[in-house]
């Protein structure tokens, strides 16, 4: 459809609210057009006109609940055309299109001759529109005679004479009947959409009765659980379990509503008394499964509509996954007030699946102290008695990029440098002069490993409040192990002992590693965090780097000498790694 038709579409629909707004801002409530009447009791007359007059003034206040109570009550005490649309626009506005159509389709079918074209025309618009805003519901498989109630709302027996009218949107329906299970059900209905329920009902299995009378022994309606289920003095076959029990009578009279215990096989009676309740409250849940209590009794799920006393009133609506709403509600006399409550939901709530995590690349520069107890072999390994050992420090830097699949496993490459120096002091070492036996002497090592380790990863990420990060990697360690050694060898006589300076070898060290990780993190933003954690390096040898047993020394008075050939790492060499990390994914 072009703009400009859609345009001129909408105007036209809106010109029907138009005008009936305006009858309803300037009509008075006269009598019914539609065909003679008996003479109507002129303190009848009066009332409804002022309670005409009445909704009309808190219509044009935004007061649109408690307006269309005093257009509906106008109208059951002396029914006229005013007061008739003032209670179908009043329905509009509350969004409750079912009844706001059904009342358009009285007015016409009520007054329909004694309107002007203009409001005739003005309404059957409004009804052609409202017919895109209503669907129906079509219950079969209940019992005979079982009470239909939807949102709250007494809707007849089943069978019904045709399907129920409700507006499009998610609704409640339920189903009761004496000595049967309640059946309850949601339903989501479209715009002109039919939808069908089998409400199949299952005989009680635990049961107990329910005796319900008024104390001046009127008879009022008994409604138990929403439903209405007979009058006063009633007796009844309910589920054991509580109930909520109300009494509704003529007017403003009944009782406030009543959580009441029916025990197994016992006959429970309550005897309540009837009083003038002046003030209405509605109370409409989203999502429309939410339990609501006032003044401390649960009176049912989804939409709730019944008289109180006028006061103030504790107002309590909860659902699972959400957080519970309260509010103290106050009522006046003669006020109905609509209680919109949409809840919000709880993130901590175990009833909200998390969606499911987006696959992402991922980008992480790590920083560690490198600690390594011991290189191992015959240098830090034969390190024993007197001998001194610190602990091996360096550090490490490893970059690593990947992809990260949607359930948190992921794979990668990485890239860094590991250097770790470690120090041996006061070591027996032979040494051989040349030509002679044997002499030993005292040595200090420092050995230091350094080099470039290059790899791949794969991973999990767990996304709790403190993301946790496993992973394992390997790779190969390309780089040297040098060791600066230095020391003394024993002369003969007085003369002590003869130094060495440095003696410095470098060899290639190759090693292929593997290095496992876990890291806790803490995110800074929808795509930074930092993270810590600790990590080892698990070095394995392709071939030991070994001090070359052809490397000649000054030994003073021993002439020329060497050392023998000896490890400098074992075969095996751990470097635990604890550090900070920064993580950024796209």
């Amino acid at each position: 459809m072009r703009p400009e038709c859609r345009a001129r579409r909408s105007k036209q629909e809106a010109l029907g609210a138009v005008v009936l707004a305006a009858a309803l801002l300037r009509g008075v409530a006269t009598p019914a057009l539609a065909a003679p009447q008996e003479p109507q009791n002129e303190n009848r007359q009066a009332e409804a006109t002022a309670r005409y007059r009445k909704g009309r003034e808190l219509y044009t206040q935004g007061e649109h609940a408690a307006a269309l109570a005093e257009f509906l009550a106008s109208r059951a005490l002396h029914p006229t055309w005013s007061a008739t649309s003032a209670a179908a626009l009043s329905l509009k506005q509350l969004r409750r299109h079912d009844e706001a159509l059904d009342m358009f389709e009285a007015l016409l079918r009520q007054f329909g001759e004694g309107l002007s074209a203009e409001r005739r025309e003005a309404a059957q618009r409004e009804i052609v529109q409202l017919r895109g805003l209503v669907g129906t519901v079509d219950i079969d498989g209940a019992e005979p005679g079982a009470a239909i109630t939807v949102d709250g709302q007494d809707r007849g027996e089943f069978p019904t004479l045709a399907p129920l009218r409700v507006a499009v949107g998610a609704h409640l329906v339920r189903v009761l009947k004496e000595g049967f299970e309640p059946f309850e059900q949601r339903v989501d209905v479209a715009g002109g959409q039919t939808v069908r329920v089998q409400a199949k009902l299952r005989a009680l299995a635990r049961s107990g009765r329910l005796r319900v009378a008024e104390t001046g022994g009127r008879a009022l309606e008994v409604v138990v659980d929403g439903s209405v289920v007979g009058k006063t003095p009633w007796e009844g076959r309910l589920a054991v379990g509580e109930h909520v029990v109300s009494l509704r009578g003529e007017g403003d009279l009944g009782t406030p509503p009543l959580s009441v215990p029916v025990a197994l096989d016992t006959t429970t009676p309550l005897t309540l008394a009837a009083e003038v309740l002046s003030a209405g409250l509605r109370v409409a849940p989203e999502p429309l499964s939410a339990v609501v209590a006032v003044d401390a009794v649960s009176v049912g799920r989804g939409i709730w509509e019944g008289r109180l006393r006028e006061g103030a009133h504790r107002v309590e609506v909860a659902a699972p996954g959400f957080v519970p709403w309260v509010q103290e509600v106050s009522l006046g006399r003669g006020e109905r007030k609509v209680l919109p409550v949409s809840l919000t939901r709880d993130p901590s709530s175990p009833f909200w699946p998390k969606p499911p995590r987006k696959p992402r690349f991922v980008v992480e520069l790590a920083q560690a102290l490198a600690l390594v107890p011991s290189f191992g072999g015959d240098v830090a390994g034969g390190c024993t008695g007197g001998c001194g050992l610190g602990v091996g420090t360096g550090g490490t830097m490893v970059l690593r990029g990947g992809y990260e699949l949607g359930l948190g496993l992921g794979f990668g490459l990485s890239l860094g440098t590991l250097s770790v120096t470690q120090t041996v002091t006061g070591r027996s070492a032979l040494a051989r002069p040349v030509g002679l036996s044997g002499v030993l002497g005292m040595v200090d090592d420092d050995l230091r490993l350094q080099g470039v380790v290059a790899g791949a990863w794969a991973g999990l990420t767990l996304e709790t409040w403190l993301p946790i990060h496993v992973r394992l990697g390997a790779g190969t360690l390309l780089g040297t192990m040098r060791d600066a050694r230095r020391g003394t060898l024993p002369e003969d006589g007085d003369r002590g002992a003869k130094g060495f300076g440095d003696l410095t070898e470098v060899h290639d060290a190759r090693y292929f590693y593997l290095e496992p990780e876990v890291r806790l993190g803490l995110k800074l933003g929808e795509h930074v965090a930092l993270n810590a954690g600790l990590g080892a390096f698990v070095l394995f040898a392709f071939t030991r780097p070994t001090w070359d047993e052809t490397h000649a020394f000054d030994g003073g008075e021993h002439g020329y000498a060497t050392f023998d050939a000896e490890a400098l790492t074992g075969q095996i060499v751990v470097a635990l790694a604890p550090g900070l990390g920064a993580r950024y994914d796209f």
